[in-house]
């Protein structure tokens, strides 16, 4: 890992440390300023290879995301998925980039600890992954408090325009909606992918 530091903040004792303990550059302020991915930032960038987070194979569910473009809302259900105990997330080829600025920012560290399989063809191999698959759709024909979240499960949850493709649609075992008042049609999708997620760790056999 090399890391590249703004050549003005060389003053702070933190980030003069830095210096000595990694290998590590300095960049014209000007220059930093231009390839920072945020507006104000902290004057610290870092160059690393991507990490290869093993698959885990306790008790957990999966996760398969069709079409998720907005970065933001990819990281916040990536984050969501750590914390509620998904094993896997597979992301079909119209997802955003997880390792994006946004992305990362969004899941807090959830893509270091969370296996992520990018540009999947999920039509193709979501009936090979050993998992009844429950889709989250606003036309389910059950609530997602009635159904059965036992055994092996991946939720399927669509991008926040077109949903699910109807070639993936087809393949899952059963359609879910989250009960909501009249008058509002629909959630963002990284909070409909939250409560599924929290609903099956509510229901899981505690260790």
């Amino acid at each position: 890992m090399m890391l590249v530091i703004r050549a003005g903040t060389t003053d702070n004792p933190e980030m003069s440390a830095l210096t000595q303990h990694a290998t590590s550059v300095l960049m014209a302020d000007s220059l930093f300023d231009q390839v920072a991915p945020v507006q104000s930032p902290v004057g610290l960038l870092a160059l690393a290879p991507l990490p290869h987070v093993a698959f885990n194979r306790v008790p957990g569910f999966q996760v398969l995301l069709d079409g998720v473009q907005d970065p933001g809302n990819l990281g916040a259900i990536l984050r969501s998925a750590a914390a509620a105990g998904a094993t896997v997330v597979h992301l079909s080829k119209e997802c955003a980039d997880p390792w994006a600025p946004k992305s990362l920012r969004g899941g807090m560290g959830a893509q270091f600890v969370l296996p992520v399989r990018q540009h999947r063809d999920l039509t193709a191999s979501a009936r090979t992954l050993g998992v009844r698959l429950i889709a989250c759709t606003a036309a389910g024909s059950i609530s997602l408090f009635d159904a059965d979240l036992t055994g092996a499960v991946g939720f399927v949850v669509g991008g926040e325009g077109a949903g699910i493709s109807t070639a993936l649609l087809s393949q899952t075992d059963r359609q879910v909606r989250i009960p909501m008042r009249d008058g509002i049609e629909s959630l963002n999708a990284a909070h409909a992918a939250t409560l599924c997620f929290y609903e099956w760790l509510r229901r899981a056999p505690r260790s």
